[in-house]
């Protein structure tokens, strides 16, 4: 509670809003351009591929991403556009052409293919990830229908959008999030600006270099600390399921995600805890 003064919050919803949620700026396909505050992708270009794009942050278990459709190709393309969700972090991600198969080949992604007669210019839908990892779609007409995954919720999970076939734009309308006792709304800010309650200091900026202050003030504290034996850059500051503090916690997920065990003794990775 000492420390509640300096807690950031957005200046541009109010209390007890989501974050607001965009399309990740540096992770998309080759044939991507986004615009609207990076809410609006659009594939361009004479393909029906390389369209694919991520969230720009993490989102919740049973949190709604709403899409919009807004353009569909003039090329007498097929299909329609695929929805999904990735344990692992978009910057870890080598972006391939198609979400399906290509993507979802892995344990860690999972899409569907969106019918095509809810995919029409104006079209309205939402999809989400249930508490029992579920990947669920329900457009504006009421129709809805759900696919198993082998997605982990206690993991992270970051939302896909992959704008292929006919599909040619799409707009994220935001999320929804809906709590036991109240509904919870992003942001609609096309740019979510966090200061702290003190000194209205940019949160953006802290954000981005926060990680490798907290690795630089460590090597700097303690000249004994490990290094990652998977980068050998980084402070091997997270521990294992097995009891071994080996990784850093990027190469921890990466780890996990490719391979599932302990580099050092080979268990399996049950947990991973930050020290």
């Amino acid at each position: 509670m000492a420390n509640k003064a300096n807690e950031s919050h957005c200046v541009c919803h109010k209390y007890g809003s989501l974050e607001s949620l965009s399309f990740h700026p540096h992770v998309k396909g080759r044939l991507i351009t986004l615009s609207e505050g990076g809410r609006r992708a659009t594939r361009v270009g004479s393909s029906f591929c390389n369209g694919l794009v991520f969230s720009g942050r993490p989102v919740k278990v049973r949190e709604r991403v709403r899409l919009r459709m807004v353009e569909r190709s003039v090329k007498d393309w097929h299909g329609s556009l695929r929805v999904g969700f990735a344990n692992v972090l978009p910057e870890l991600t080598a972006l391939p052409q198609l979400a399906i198969p290509d993507l979802t080949k892995y344990p860690q992604n999972a899409a569907t293919r969106v019918a095509e007669d809810i995919c029409y210019p104006g079209s309205e839908f939402e999809f989400w990830l249930d508490k029992y990892a579920n990947l669920c779609i329900r457009s504006s007409d009421g129709t809805s229908y759900t696919q198993p995954t082998t997605l982990n919720t206690r993991w992270p999970i970051w939302a896909i959008v992959d704008v292929y076939g006919q599909t040619s734009a799409v707009l994220l309308l935001g999320s929804v999030y809906k709590g036991r006792f109240r509904t919870y709304r992003s942001c609609p800010a096309l740019t979510h600006i966090k200061r702290t309650k003190d000194n209205g200091e940019d949160i953006n900026k802290v954000m981005l270099n926060r990680t490798s202050k907290q690795k630089c003030n460590l090597h700097l504290e303690n000249t004994e600390a490990e290094e990652c034996i998977v980068c050998y850059s980084e402070v091997s500051d997270t521990l294992l399921s097995c009891g071994h503090k080996c990784v850093c916690t990027v190469c921890a997920i990466k780890v996990y995600n490719m391979f599932g065990t302990c580099p050092l003794c080979r268990q399996r990775i049950y947990s991973i805890e930050d020290l």
